[in-house]
């Protein structure tokens, strides 16, 4: 279900894409622009605009598809060009994690710890999927991936209040289960090997 929904939603996205496309637009110019808008929404969630700010992440979100779907219509998907995406993803959610630890500031030391903790244990998805397969082995288990990290992000912006407390612990909560997951997902596979 989950791979028919990311279908739809790139299919969704072909006359934009074909625009890029038609434009001459390099993919890279796509992912820098996504990096210039996740830094813009955190510096609005940081200024107490919550709702702009997740306007802006979506805008961000949406470059994060349309440079990979542009760089494989345009023939200039490269191993470099996936690197340094997954590189200004890992920048652009701590500019906006780093809005966040500064709007929940006045709300107490155990917020901006919740904010970076959220960080922290998003990262460390990316990050041990990227190791395991670095090592030749299979990463990708658990739930919440980059799209539905972004998903709960922007509703918790969208919410604020005690909804953006609420979905931030949930986030940062899902998001340790997950890298526990790939964890273990990983130590099984080494423990099968001879």
């Amino acid at each position: 279900m989950q791979t028919a929904f990311k279908e739809d939603a790139r299919r969704l996205l072909d006359p934009g894409v074909d625009l890029l496309a038609r434009l001459r637009v390099h993919p890279t110019a796509v992912s820098l622009f996504g990096l210039v808008l996740s830094a813009v929404a955190g510096a609005l969630v940081g200024g107490g605009r919550l709702r702009a700010g997740a306007g802006c992440l979506i805008l961000a979100a949406l470059c994060d598809v349309l440079d990979g779907q542009l760089a494989r219509r345009t023939g200039q998907a490269s191993r470099f060009g996936a690197f340094l995406d997954s590189c200004l993803d890992r920048l652009g959610e701590g500019a906006v994690f780093l809005g966040l630890a500064i709007y929940l500031g006045p709300r107490g030391p155990r917020w901006v710890a919740v904010a970076i903790l959220a960080l922290l244990c998003s990262t460390m998805v990316s990050y041990a999927r990227a190791r395991a397969e670095g090592l030749g082995l299979d990463g990708k288990a658990g739930f919440l991936e980059r799209p539905e990290r972004l998903v709960l992000l922007i509703l918790a912006l969208a919410i604020g209040g005690r909804g953006l407390e609420l979905l931030l612990v949930l986030l940062t909560a899902l998001a340790a289960w997950t890298f526990l997951v790939r964890v273990r997902h990983v130590g099984r596979q080494v423990g099968r090997q001879p």
